[in-house]
């Protein structure tokens, strides 16, 4: 009987040994595999949060520029937008941290509220659907005219101004907001570079979206005034809205947190139109394009 028992914990012993022996050999073999598919997976969640990224910062994009050009039968031809380095930035932004190679663009917010005034009488009162305020600078104008004009008096439920023009009393018209405003890349709260806005003149900052690394811009300009884009400007400078019909945005982001973070980055560069070099650590890093069109109405 003690024989048996110990041929059968003999037994145990030895199918015991070659299990340990089997998992020493498969488990190897298993593990790559499953690592290898751990990382694919956090590489397709990565290139999903790069997209989902890309679409928020271009709808940031499309908001704020699309606006940029003031609606109109006709435009002034001294309305304007520029477009300046981030190695000289104007002054009202010498104290913020912009990023180095980086753009900045000042140029007017129109129709962030646009009514209709019907006829228009000097002073003309309005009900204040806006939510204006005493000083705020608005635009009025007509398919004849238009004029840039401060709120003499605001309250909640209405508004006065005072216009000069005569051309525009009697006319049908309407009224938009505007404000001018600088946009750039710089440091962001949580010390991550992220996209900004500052009033031109006076005003907090606005952080509009964190992730932004960088940002290149350059017009595309309709120089024989037929409708159609002619061509595309990398030089910095003071552009009339008469010519400029969209804007090409490239853009260097960083996302955070990143799927792919625990991979080791693979260093890319990018060449912007206007000739910089990006250089960036993929996946967790990239670079997207856009094209925002100028938006008024004719």
């Amino acid at each position: 009987m003690n024989n048996q028992r110990a041929t059968l914990r003999g037994g145990l012993l030895l199918e015991l040994m070659l299990v340990c022996a089997l998992l020493a050999i498969i488990l190897p073999l298993l593990i790559a595999p499953l690592w290898q598919l751990q990382q694919r997976h956090g590489v397709a969640l990565t290139y999903l949060d790069q997209s989902k990224f890309q679409i928020a910062l271009a709808s940031q994009f499309e908001a704020h520029w699309s606006r940029l050009l003031p609606a109109a039968c006709y435009l002034d031809t001294g309305l304007s937008l520029t477009i300046g380095t981030a190695d000289e930035p104007p002054a009202r932004l010498s104290q913020r941290s912009l990023v180095p190679q980086s753009d900045w663009l000042e140029a007017v917010d129109y129709g962030a509220c646009r009514v209709s005034l019907g006829t228009v009488n000097s002073p003309l009162v309005s009900a204040n659907h806006c939510d204006l305020s005493a000083g705020d600078w608005v635009r009025v104008a007509s398919c004849h005219t238009s004029e840039q004009t401060q709120v003499a008096q605001a309250n909640g439920q209405s508004f006065t101004l005072n216009l000069l023009d005569q051309d525009m009393l009697g006319q049908t018209a309407f009224l938009e907001s505007q404000q001018a405003f600088y946009w750039y890349a710089g440091e962001g709260k949580n010390g991550q570079p992220a996209f900004w806005r500052t009033p031109q003149l006076s005003g907090n900052s606005l952080e509009l979206w964190a992730g932004l690394m960088a940002l290149a811009i350059s017009p595309l300009l309709d120089e024989n005034q037929d409708g159609l884009v002619d061509t595309i400007d990398a030089r910095y400078g003071t552009y009339s809205l008469t010519k400029v019909r969209a804007l090409w945005v490239e853009y260097l982001y960083q996302l955070s947190p990143c799927q792919a973070a625990t991979q080791p980055p693979q260093t890319q560069v990018y060449n912007t139109l206007r000739g910089e070099r990006w250089q960036y650590l993929a996946p967790c890093q990239g670079v997207a394009k856009q094209v925002i069109v100028l938006n008024g109405f004719g």
